[in-house]
C-alpha cells in the first residue's frame, strides 16, 4: 500500500499544513513567527517536503502560498476539525499527514513511523502522557462523512469525532526518540519564550 522512493516520498499521501487558526492567545501569527531564523511555517514546510509530493496549506492564507504550495480557506471555519476536514477534502489523496504550523521541531521520522502504521485503519493519532496529538496525525478520506456530519451539527470538537471511526492510537512508546520534541506546539509568548531559551 505504502509506496516509497529513496527520497522516502509517500507517493499516496498529501502533506497538509494547519494555518487557519487565529493565534488569538500568542497575540501574533504564529506561521510567521520568527524561530532560529526561519518562520514557524518554513519549518513545517521542510519537514513535509521531506516526505510528500503534495502539499496543501489548509486555511485563507494567500500569503504563505507558493506555486506549488496552494491554499483552501476551511469550508467549516474556526476549528481544527474544520482544518483537517478542507485539508482531507482538498487533498485529492487518499490519505493526509498533517502539521500544525505552530510546531517548532516537526520531525519527518515521528511523520514516518505515523505512516508506517496506517494499515486498514482511518486515522492515527499520537497519544503521550497528555493527551492526543490529533494535529500531527494521519488521516484517511473515509474520515470526511463523520467529519461533515458533526461539522453540519456545529460540533468541533476532535475527541467526539475518534469514536465515529477506527484509530491507530500510536503510543508514545513506540515513536522514535524525540518524539516530545517534535509533538511541541506553542500557544503563547510565554512558551514560545521557553522553547528557545531550553533549545540553544
Amino acid at each position: 500500500m505504502m509506496m516509497e522512493t529513496e527520497g522516502k516520498t509517500y507517493h499516496d499521501v498529501c502533506g497538509v499544513i494547519l494555518a487557519g487558526g487565529k493565534s488569538r492567545r500568542m497575540g501574533k501569527d504564529k506561521a510567521t513567527l520568527m524561530f532560529r531564523g526561519m518562520r514557524m511555517f518554513d519549518r513545517t514546510l521542510g519537514m513535509m517536503r521531506e516526505l510528500f509530493d503534495k502539499i496543501i496549506i489548509a486555511g485563507d492564507r494567500p500569503d504563505l502560498c507558493l506555486p506549488t504550495v496552494p491554499c483552501y480557506p476551511d469550508i467549516y471555519p474556526g476549528s481544527a476539525l474544520g482544518g483537517l476536514y478542507t485539508g482531507l477534502k482538498e487533498s485529492g489523496a487518499e490519505w493526509i499527514m498533517v502539521s500544525a504550523c505552530d510546531m517548532p521541531f516537526p520531525d519527518a521520522d515521528v511523520a514516518r513511523k505515523l505512516l508506517e502504521l496506517r494499515g486498514n485503519n482511518d486515522a492515527v493519532v499520537p497519544q503521550t502522557p497528555g493527551g492526543f496529538e490529533p494535529l500531527f496525525s494521519v488521516y484517511r478520506k473515509t474520515c470526511l462523512p463523520h467529519m461533515k456530519e458533526l461539522l453540519e451539527r456545529g460540533n468541533y470538537k476532535i475527541n467526539d469525532f475518534y469514536p465515529g471511526v477506527t484509530v491507530r492510537y500510536a503510543h508514545f512508546s513506540e515513536l522514535p526518540d524525540g518524539w516530545d520534541k517534535s509533538l511541541l506546539n506553542v500557544n503563547t509568548p510565554e512558551q514560545i519564550r521557553s522553547v528557545m531559551e531550553n533549545s540553544r
